[in-house]
């Protein structure tokens, strides 16, 4: 029922679209998509049509328009002398002028000898009446051919299409651009232009430049004329794709430019869209519940980036229209549903989590970035000529047409007489701060600049003109957010305490003479601890209360100084040198009051308490940065004792530290060097004493450390993240040697917390396999029970995809920790590994063997193989045997051996049972 349901509403989703696309709902977007393919396939024209331009300066140089037919005449002689092929006039000659004119046209286009058309055109009140047309008058159609110049456009006011021709008055009569192109079409049938044509390239001349005198030859020679206008006063201007107004005779040549190239665009029509879309919900319907979302997103993404490559392909190399709207909202719809989901599916998981704000969120809720900007423009009377909508809110209103010195402050206005008294294009560089009284009272700040611009009047007996343009900008909100910036570069935001920065530049400061540093100056580091059950339980904004009045029982303290370092840390300042005893009085003081009961509004209250760690100039220095270091670590000595207490920093602190970072380094540098190796310990079966295993243990000699103990440089690998290295070395070093080793044996490795959770621990085991040749049954992966508490479900997971590769899992240490009991009936664990703590005390103590026959029993119960490890005496091997354990391991059996020796010993123990089976 549920799948059927689904499947209507795919149906639905696809039956909506395409009604959407039938309805033409979807267009914009399809010509949109195609204005953009035009700009891909940018195409040059032909270069046989020249666009000879009535513009502007052609105007003026007649001086009146219409224009007297002698000019056309004169046009119309200059461009046949000039050897043009044909000359097609986008003007309306359907009424007479003057007979002396339209004789001079007449003789004109006579003397042309048919080259040359005039335009005919349906005027659009007619064409609703289906009436007449404007022709040409008969006395020039009998010397030129009529042509249709109509441009159509569409509801939206562009122009993408164009007739081939039309039927004026029951005769049928081509277009301009099919006469030039001498390309055939149907009468009243359009085709869709090709906009990729770029007009910047097709010749334009200038009528008064032909009528100067100034032409070229070469550039009329042989090549086909239009003549049209694009002067604005004319207004025959059209919106089209791409390219934005172009004049109606630019529209007429990159319509014959298109039929010229056999560019006409002719749609591919709604069954591809259609076909795609039914593929597309067919698809949806069978993959819905299969694939994941991003990969349906991705998928959606590759199929329209596809068909918008295809659609690009049709339109440019074969001249077809692939509209593909209906398609993007197709999948846009799926994707959708999908997300729809998928948002269901997760909602509860994503309801419960939390973000904590950080300091830069808050910085930026109380900055608030407005830029107000005004344009006043004042001409050279000092009158208000144009006003933006902010200067009249800031001003008042109607400013146009008063005085500026009405209006404007008195510094601007005084910039402004300055700079029309100066050069025109002068500016006043850089910007000025003025206050500005708005109209209800209030001062605003406000950056101003004054630039100086001449406009020309456009006639030759008119002067040119000259106005101030006034720009500000009210920076008050800046200003006072510049002050806000200061403050919180030094404080914390929320607490109003210092900023570490700050803290550290006060120390400097103290520190800076002599003197000071005499007195000297004591610096204690503070930790809250159950902070976090706080915020937990209550909330954040409940933390935030705590931390306030934290910081404000500090302050109360009589320190000199405070600040929050981050979280739930602060560090105070003390001037000063003070005893140990004092110093000790003084913060049990603190800490005491800091355990206080803190009163949350009217329901809750909070108990937190603290840990302190301090020291004074004359253990840690001078420097800032070396005092709040050294009080840090006394701080984490603290925060490792039990209870609030004060710990000062002494010399072994830090030389801790660097012994510490001494072995970081060192660690980093060790693989390199090659200063580790590998070591096997035998695993032996207690009841035939056959040697059944290796375990992989790891060894570091370094050069000057000479030989580091495991549980020493394990640890600190671990915490610097560098045992995802180590790790993956041993996997693959110990699984490559006991691949060479000729008889087969078990290999276990132990694998870190660390790996589980910063690595693929999978994908690396499988690698160690694959470039070994071990067989994955060969391989145990030993883990402890810690691995378990951070993130539980994915080690299971993990786990689960090791065991389905075959990978052996043991669970090593079993016994020291208080959760393996909780998790063992679940793990994905085929051996358990009773730790040597409990070996080690028999067969003398009893609890030990309970614990072990204990473990025994469970392990028998759940199916799992039970290792001991620290085997080292024959009585502890007979005992464990008759426990029920199989498999030992310890220095009883042998000691760690490299891998060679191993390989040897392994033979010789072999070759020993063989002979006394014998």
């Amino acid at each position: 029922m549920t799948g059927t349901i689904k499947s209507l509403k795919t149906l639905g989703f696809v039956g909506a679209v395409l009604l959407i696309a039938l309805m033409g709902w979807l267009k914009p977007i399809d010509n949109a998509l195609r204005d953009l393919r035009f700009s891909a396939g940018e195409r040059l024209p032909t270069g046989s049509i020249v666009f000879l331009d009535i513009d502007t300066r052609a105007l003026d140089a007649v001086g009146v328009w219409p224009w007297p037919r002698r000019i056309h005449a004169e046009i119309t002689d200059r461009l046949m002398g000039l050897g043009a092929a044909d000359v097609a006039f986008d003007i309306d000659f359907s009424t007479a002028s003057n007979e002396t004119d339209d004789a001079l046209f007449e003789a004109a286009l006579e003397r042309a000898g048919g080259y040359v058309m005039l335009a005919a055109l349906r005027q659009p009140d007619d064409a609703r009446l289906g009436g007449a047309f404007n022709l040409p008058i008969p006395r020039f159609r009998q010397y030129a051919s009529p042509v249709t110049v109509n441009i159509e456009v569409e509801g939206s006011g562009v122009v993408r299409s164009y007739p081939y021709g039309l039927t004026l008055g029951g005769v049928e009569y081509p277009s301009l651009a099919s006469a030039l192109s001498l390309a055939n079409g149907p009468a009243d049938a359009s085709f869709h232009v090709d906009f990729s044509i770029d007009p910047a390239y097709i010749d334009r001349i200038s009528v008064a430049d032909l009528l100067a005198g100034t032409v070229e030859p070469a550039r009329i020679e042989n090549r086909q004329v239009v003549v049209g206008a694009s002067a604005l006063e004319l207004r025959d201007t059209f919106v089209v794709p791409r390219q934005g107004v172009l004049p109606g005779g630019m529209v007429q040549i990159l319509a014959a430019e298109t039929l010229r190239q056999g560019r006409a665009l002719a749609p591919l029509g709604f069954s591809p869209p259609f076909t795609i879309i039914v593929l597309i919900g067919i698809g949806f319907m069978l993959l819905r519940d299969r694939i994941r979302l991003p990969d349906a997103i991705g998928g959606a993404v590759i199929l329209a980036v596809c068909i918008e490559a295809a659609a690009l392909w049709l339109q440019i190399g074969h001249a077809l229209l692939f509209d593909t709207a209906a398609v993007h909202v197709a999948q846009v719809a799926f994707v959708l549903e999908a997300i729809g989901r998928e948002v269901g599916r997760f909602q509860l998981l994503h309801a419960q989590a939390t973000r904590e704000r950080d300091a830069t969120r808050i910085i930026l809720d109380h900055v608030i970035a407005d830029n107000f900007d005004g344009v006043v423009v004042v001409d050279e009377r000092g009158r208000i000529v144009a006003a933006s909508r902010l200067a009249e809110d800031l001003l008042g209103g109607g400013l146009r047409g008063r005085m500026a010195s009405e209006v404007l402050p008195d510094q601007l206005d005084a910039a402004v007489e300055l700079a029309l008294g100066g050069a025109a294009g002068e500016t006043l560089r850089r910007p000025a701060e003025a206050l500005l009284p708005r109209p209800d009272g209030e001062l605003r700040d406000v950056e101003f600049a004054v630039t100086i611009s001449a406009i020309e009047a456009g006639a030759a007996d008119r002067p040119t003109r000259r106005v101030a343009c006034l720009t500000f900008r009210d920076v008050t909100e800046r200003r006072r957010n510049e002050e806000k910036l200061l403050f919180l570069a030094s404080h914390d935001p929320l607490t109003g305490a210092l900023s570490r920065l700050k803290l550290t530049e006060i120390i400097d400061a103290e520190m800076a003479d002599d003197r000071s540093r005499a007195a000297g100056l004591t610096v204690i580091m503070l930790d809250l601890s159950r902070f976090k059950t706080v915020n937990d339980t209550l909330g954040h904004s409940y933390g935030d209360m705590v931390l306030k009045q934290v910081v404000g029982r500090i302050q109360a303290s009589n320190v000199d100084a405070v600040a929050r370092l981050g979280g739930d840390s602060f560090a105070l300042l003390l001037k000063g040198r003070r005893a140990d005893e004092d110093l000790r009085l003084f913060c049990a003081g603190l800490l005491r009051r800091i355990a206080e009961p803190y009163r949350l509004g009217d329901r809750h209250q909070a108990i937190v308490a603290a840990s302190a760690g301090g020291t004074h100039s004359a253990l840690s220095g001078y420097d800032a940065e070396v005092l709040l270091s050294h009080a840090d670590m006394a701080l984490a000595a603290a925060k490792a004792m039990p209870g609030s207490r004060l710990v000062m920093f002494t010399a072994e602190m830090d030389d801790r530290l660097k012994k510490k970072r001494d072995m970081e380094l060192a660690l980093g540098q060790a693989i390199e060097r090659e200063e580790f190796s590998l070591c096997y310990q035998p695993q032996v079966a207690l009841d035939s004493g056959e040697l059944v295993g290796v375990e992989a243990l790891i060894r570091w000699e370094h050069p000057t450390l000479g030989v580091v103990a495991p549980d020493k440089f394990i640890p600190a690998a671990e915490e610097t993240g560098q045992i995802i290295e180590l790790g993956r070395w041993v996997l693959k070093t110990a699984c490559r040697e006991i691949a060479s080793w000729p008889f087969p044996t078990r290999l276990a490795v132990n694998v870190s917390p660390i790996q589980f959770e910063l690595a693929d621990v999978v994908g690396e085991v499988a690698s160690a396999l694959a470039l070994s040749g071990l067989p994955a049954h060969r391989l145990d992966v030993e883990i402890t029970e810690g691995i378990f508490m951070s993130n539980a479900g994915l080690v299971i997971d993990s786990l689960q995809r090791l065991r389905d590769l075959g990978v052996g899992i043991a669970l090593d240490d079993f016994g020291t920790g208080y959760s393996s009991l909780s998790y063992l009936g679940r793990l994905p664990v085929d051996k358990i590994k009773i730790d040597k703590s409990f070996v080690r005390s028999l067969p003398g103590d009893a609890e030990a063997g309970a614990i072990i026959r204990a473990v025994m029993t469970l392990s028998e119960t759940l199916n799992k193989v039970v290792i001991a490890e620290g085997i080292e005496n024959a009585d502890q091997a007979w005992m464990l045997r008759m426990m029920g354990c199989r498999i030992g391991q310890g220095y009883h059996f042998g000691r760690p051996r490299r891998g060679a020796e191993m390989a040897r010993w392994f033979e010789e123990r072999a070759e020993t049972h063989r002979s006394l089976a014998g």
